[in-house]
């Protein structure tokens, strides 16, 4: 039997709604017509635009105003070093990619950990109006929801497919995120599947929450990637590790499984290719 959810961490959901609010009304309307978009790295194109660095800093007003004494790291801004067990790791926009291009599967990823383990994640898909929500600490019910507006929630249970060729395999951009070694373990396994599915960013790890994907590979990801989605995934009943069975806590190589059976078929593959 698993407890109930402690205080702190019930206070900190709360928060939730306030802040998925908040970055909407700072996203929303950027999407619309994107403002400041910069590259933020010389050789690969990493964009950042007006809206990743806006919303974040909302975010983060909202955070210390109401938890002051909690750490909080992004995907834009500088890490501010908290006096206690917990961190919210904030990806104001994850997939500006699709932000630019006008395609509405981009969200906003936020997660709050203790003691470094992601306890409470939100995936919310603005231009879509669904957010995913999980709450998977180690010491409370783990369970995961999807809202699609302030009086439709549903839970959500992983779907069981513990045969490969069954499995519907997601992945955001194979040719983008693997290296040649990894593209080829990925590719195994792809063609062993019942058919893929590509350019999903985040909303992969809610289908396969939702029971609609059975399998995400991927590579390259950083933590603030990854931190807000072991909470829906776990919390709906799968899993979610690195390609060796490790933690995935802090990016890299990652698998999301909708049925832990297949994983012992995958770390087969996936365990070519070398570690990053």
């Amino acid at each position: 039997m698993t407890e109930l959810m402690t205080t702190e961490l019930s206070q900190r959901l709360d928060l939730f709604p306030r802040l998925r609010s908040a970055a909407r009304g700072i996203t929303l309307p950027l999407y619309a017509k994107p403002t400041g978009i910069v590259n933020k790295s010389g050789l690969e194109y990493d964009p950042v635009t007006d809206a990743d660095i806006k919303a974040e800093q909302k975010l983060r007003t909202l955070i210390r105003a109401h938890f002051p004494e909690d750490s909080i790291t992004g995907e834009e801004l500088e890490d501010m070093k908290g006096h206690n067990a917990f961190t919210w790791t904030l990806d104001p926009i994850d997939g500006t990619r699709a932000f630019i291009a006008g395609v509405p599967v981009w969200s906003t990823l936020i997660a709050l950990s203790q003691n470094g383990q992601p306890a409470l994640g939100m995936v919310d898909l603005p231009a879509l109006n669904t957010s995913y929500m999980g709450a998977a600490h180690h010491n409370s019910e783990k369970r995961a929801w999807v809202e699609t507006d302030k009086t439709a929630i549903t839970p959500l249970k992983s779907a069981p497919c513990p045969v490969l060729k069954n499995a519907i395999i997601a992945c955001t951009e194979p040719l983008a995120m693997f290296n040649a070694g990894e593209f080829a373990a990925y590719n195994m396994i792809r063609r062993g599947t019942r058919f893929s599915r590509l350019g999903l960013d985040a909303l992969g790890y809610g289908l396969l929450a939702q029971g609609r994907i059975n399998i995400v590979i991927e590579s390259s990801l950083k933590p603030c990637d990854v931190r807000a989605l072991i909470p829906v995934v776990e919390g709906a009943g799968g899993v979610m590790t690195n390609w060796h069975g490790g933690s995935c806590v802090n990016g890299g190589q990652v698998v999301a499984v909708s049925d832990p059976a297949l994983l012992p078929e995958l770390y087969t593959y996936l365990g070519r290719a070398m570690m990053p």
